[in-house]
């Protein structure tokens, strides 16, 4: 499986591993989504630390903002911790460059961090 879901009482984890795909990302989603259970978790946790190439695209991640700004007006106290390794969450960090914004989970827009100014002279 590309993917597991474990539901918690409060929570939710995702562990993926192998290729991580934009389709498994958007399915993760929509399977808890639309699940009863999601209007009472808390927290989630998503674990891609045996994730071992990201093959994503722009779209992929621009649907799935949407749906978390969706999801934030219906549940806006999920905290999200994510679990990777330094070379995948610089493939995934590469979204936040090209003008598609990073959303937080209540559903409001932040800019990724940008590098200090250089002073010249």
């Amino acid at each position: 499986m590309p993917y597991k879901t474990t539901w918690l009482a409060n929570g939710i984890i995702w562990t993926y591993s192998g290729v991580l795909t934009g389709n498994e990302l958007l399915n993760s989603n929509f399977e808890i989504f639309g699940d009863e259970r999601f209007d009472d978790i808390r927290y989630q946790i998503v674990d891609l630390s045996a994730v071992e190439k990201v093959e994503v695209t722009e779209n992929h991640m621009r649907k799935i903002a949407h749906l978390d700004m969706a999801a934030a007006r219906t549940n806006p106290r999920i905290k999200v911790a994510v679990v990777s390794t330094t070379s995948i969450a610089s493939d995934l960090r590469v979204f936040n460059t090209k003008n598609t914004p990073a959303v937080n989970r209540r559903g409001s827009h932040r800019r990724s961090p940008r590098s200090p100014k250089r002073k010249h002279g």
